[in-house]
């Protein structure tokens, strides 16, 4: 309680408002929008706390959209994560965060560029194989697994899209948070921190109708190349320290 007294703590729950409407709009960019904030206001959010609370709000999001997800596409995606949330659990402490969020900075904007290009990748199961190995390390890292998952739905309807990409992260962030207890950076001050903010998180969830809306008349694509380049410009940003 005393938490959400301080103007950190009522910063980053006006954030997470707007970061569970957009979840709720698209099946992503929870952790876009939130982590590099709480990063900042709260450090301890990140990544335990901050996975946590993705995970609850896409739980929302599949079971409102649950007839919707395609089943294959997940078993491949989530096949990839699970190999790469073990990588990334291994790999832990070997290069300094800011290294990581570097390199999949760089990587992001590299594909938003080729999809700019005339590039489309298909959601093949070869295609989600790979995307779901990527974002899951990129996710378990640095809290930001996001566009490559997106970026292989570009072309995709909306329902299918964030249906099946809100079931991969709450099956996906369960692989996350299990590797971070394994590595031991995940505890119940992590729960505790993900519960007293849980409820703002689920208020911007119950706005973000007005979203589904938008997403389903064929913006799919726009937002996925806009959402997508922030974060990866937020990534380079607390790479090369202009994040705090």
């Amino acid at each position: 309680m005393d938490l959400l007294l301080s103007w950190p703590g009522l910063v980053s729950a006006l954030v997470l408002v707007a970061a569970g409407a957009i979840q709720g709009s698209t099946g992503f960019g929870f952790n876009m929008l939130a982590a590099p904030v709480l990063a900042i206001m709260i450090p301890s959010f990140v990544p335990g706390a901050m996975i946590t609370l993705a995970m609850v709000v896409s739980i929302g999001g599949a079971l409102v959209e649950h007839s919707d997800i395609h089943r294959r596409d997940l078993l491949a995606a989530l096949s990839g994560r699970l190999v790469a949330v073990m990588a990334a659990a291994l790999v832990l402490g070997m290069l300094a965060p800011e290294a990581f969020a570097a390199i999949f900075g760089l990587g992001v904007l590299l594909a938003v560029g080729l999809s700019l290009s005339g590039w489309h990748v298909r959601p093949s199961a070869r295609n989600l194989f790979i995307a779901g190995a990527t974002s899951g390390f990129m996710g378990t890292l640095t809290s930001i697994g996001a566009p490559p998952m997106a970026l292989v739905y570009q072309n995709t309807g909306g329902a299918r899209m964030r249906a099946t990409l809100n079931a991969f992260f709450v099956l996906g962030s369960l692989m996350s948070v299990g590797a971070l207890i394994w590595a031991g950076r995940y505890g119940l001050r992590d729960l505790a921190l993900a519960a007293t903010m849980l409820p703002f998180a689920f208020l911007g969830f119950l706005f973000s109708g007005w979203g589904r809306r938008m997403m389903d008349k064929g913006q799919v694509r726009l937002v996925i190349l806009t959402v997508s380049t922030l974060s990866a410009i937020v990534l380079l940003a607390r790479a090369f320290g202009f994040t705090g």
